[in-house]
């Protein structure tokens, strides 16, 4: 795999900043939708111009709480296509069990899906924990709550390793409205978002890995291998809208 260039805006590992609790958006800025719209627009150019899935702010060097999600479904990838999104003041919410209520969706159950006749995962029936600085796991790890994928940051680029993290979570936030939103998230969509929110904690993906013999789980980009990218299609992701 090629080197992937990484826009000379994005903040880089070994900056403070990427280091501090990113501060909340209070009531009376969301009143400056300008200001917001423009920021919004920079981040979406950095990710762009980057080739990334997602961006925080702290990440262009504005310690607030929001990040952007988008994720384009591939061919051979099992996890819809999840719309470009703002999650400003997010909370996640980690599921705490195993789910054993299968979360896959075939053609069928996605047409009920649409007209609401059919709930896709109902994750706030389970136990939960909120992702914290310490942790993105469930108490208990079992391979049925959680997911191991290989991940990769705009902040340390072209790097690259497995990270173990919640299967499953929801998340509540605000819109770009300040109106509250809630999603639950299942699979590759779920780790996508607990990478992000990261972000927002001081924290990035490599903190999350077991230091012992670190330099020997980093891969560089050019490393990657074509089983690297088969563990990909391997994987599955979902998501549903709840507010």
């Amino acid at each position: 795999m090629e080197v992937i260039n990484i826009s000379k805006n994005i903040v880089k590992i070994g900056n403070n900043l990427l280091r501090e609790k990113a501060l909340p958006w209070g009531k009376e800025e969301f009143k400056d939708i300008k200001g917001i719209e423009k920021l919004l627009e920079k981040m979406l150019k950095e990710m762009k111009d980057s080739s990334g899935t997602g961006i925080a702010a702290p990440q262009i060097g504005v310690n607030k709480q929001l990040f952007l999600l988008a994720f384009d479904t591939q061919e051979g990838i099992n996890c819809p296509q999840f719309p470009l999104t703002a999650f400003f003041n997010p909370k996640i919410k980690l599921i705490d069990q195993d789910v054993t209520k299968p979360s896959r969706r075939t053609i069928t159950d996605f047409s009920k899906f649409l007209h609401g006749t059919e709930k896709l995962l109902n994750l706030s029936q389970y136990k939960t924990k909120f992702q914290t600085e310490e942790s993105t796991l469930p108490t208990i790890p079992t391979p049925n709550n959680t997911i191991t994928m290989l991940e990769s940051c705009l902040s340390v680029p072209n790097i690259f390793a497995h990270v173990q993290r919640s299967k499953r979570c929801i998340i509540t936030f605000l819109d770009i409205t300040g109106k509250e939103r809630i999603i639950e998230a299942d699979g590759i969509l779920a780790a996508c978002l607990q990478h992000e929110y990261d972000h927002l904690l001081g924290k990035i993906f490599i903190d999350r890995i077991d230091k012992s013999d670190l330099s020997k789980k980093l891969i560089y980009t050019t490393e990657l291998t074509n089983d690297h990218l088969r563990e990909i299609y391997k994987l599955h992701g979902d998501f549903q809208i709840v507010k």
